[in-house]
């Protein structure tokens, strides 16, 4: 059967094929994540103001049917590689940003939609560069693009990362059974604890409904500033345009929310997304104030034990990054890292700097945790003076 390639450009395009898309975006394993949700796509348009468009590459079959498509975004975008505290830049111009780490397709499908893909990307010769964050390694649609002369697979994580999950339980209590006594008793007593020095009306609150998402915008507005990384990424969560996104993905079953409340006052969330048979933790925190009370971690583990009995079965998706709580709730871990796919030109040749940069970094890297188990080990095994 022959599979045709249209790429979509335009949000009233994009907007046209959103039921179909969805379609495959919804089923199991259908997509990695919401941000290849035609919703969200359209949001990342409809929200920027530096000309950001969609560049959706879709696949049909001969009878028209859609059966995959890779969600990018044409964006102008500037590679930089730090180099002893100083940004060099690699490439400024136009490339391509893939939502997520590949294309969205059902299963059966998937193969041949992205062979299809990657043969209309390979014949572009208006593509030079395609950007790939926080993926799941080993990447198979960014290795099918660079297997060509014409392009090549950059690898732009200086050091390697992790991404943790809780692979599908039958329960909490399932998922509980798997840890040792003294962790599942110090997490279940945590909970009595935090809320007691809370005091008042203190509990989690759930909001996953249409009807509850302005609500739910409005305190995570009023939350977000009073946590520690409101500075280094500011959200507007109350922004009409995210509640019109948020009201639409509730009404799919896409979003669940949670937020502790006392007295009608938020102090901490877990905010995330429900897709394709997994939970994202897309983003969580609490108000620096009460940081003592360990009310984020609580907070976490009672989303996360609601979310595996509410939807058992299911993954439970922490991203990536080397944070304690992820270590010690997670079942799984797999590498994780950022890539480049660049076509072979000149104006791509500074992508190269990447590996050898990346193989020194590393090597320092090795030298200082040698030093640092030294010295551990010394202070451990030299004598008590009195």
């Amino acid at each position: 059967m022959n599979y045709l390639c249209s790429i979509l450009r335009t949000l009233d395009a994009l907007r046209a094929a959103r039921d179909e898309m969805a379609a495959l975006a919804d089923a199991p394993g259908g997509c990695d994540g919401i941000f290849q949700h035609p919703d969200w796509i359209a949001y990342e348009v409809e929200s920027r103001d530096d000309g950001t468009m969609p560049h959706v590459i879709v696949v049909r079959d001969g009878a028209g049917r859609m059966v995959g498509y890779a969600p990018f975004l044409a964006i102008r975008h500037t590679a930089r590689l730090d180099l002893g505290g100083r940004r060099v830049s690699l490439y400024r111009g136009e490339a391509l940003r893939l939502l997520g780490a590949g294309i969205v397709a059902v299963a059966a499908e998937r193969a041949t939609a992205t062979l299809a893909i990657v043969r209309q990307l390979h014949g572009d010769i208006d593509v030079r560069v395609m950007r790939i964050q926080e993926s799941p390694l080993p990447n198979t649609f960014a290795e099918s693009l660079g297997k060509g002369e014409d392009m090549r697979l950059v690898s732009a994580n200086l050091l390697d990362q992790v991404q943790w999950t809780i692979e599908g339980q039958a329960s909490s209590e399932a998922w509980l059974a798997q840890m040792d006594k003294k962790r599942r008793t110090d997490l279940t007593q945590r909970i009595g604890r935090a809320y007691r020095k809370l005091g008042g009306d203190a509990a989690l609150h759930v909001f996953d409904t249409p009807e509850a998402m302005p609500e739910y915008c409005r305190l995570m507005n009023e939350l977000y500033p009073r946590t520690w990384h409101h500075d280094d990424l500011p959200i507007h969560w109350d922004h009409p345009l995210r509640v019109a996104l948020f009201q639409r993905l509730a009404a799919a079953g896409h979003i669940v929310g949670h937020v502790v409340l006392r007295d009608g006052q938020p102090l901490a969330y877990v905010h995330g997304y429900r897709v394709a048979g997994t939970y994202l933790v897309d983003d969580l925190g609490y108000d620096e104030a009460i940081a003592k009370v360990g009310i984020g971690s609580v907070a976490v583990f009672q989303a996360i034990k609601a979310l595996l009995d509410r939807f058992p079965g299911e993954n439970v998706s922490f991203g990536y990054g080397d944070n304690q709580y992820k270590r010690l709730l997670a079942t799984y871990s797999q590498p994780c890292g950022s890539l480049y796919v660049v076509r072979s030109a000149r104006a791509t040749a500074g992508f190269h700097m990447y590996a050898p940069v990346r193989w020194l970094y590393r090597g320092l890297h090795r030298v200082r945790e040698d030093m640092r188990s030294r010295k551990r080990g010394q202070a451990t095994t030299s004598p008590v003076t009195r």
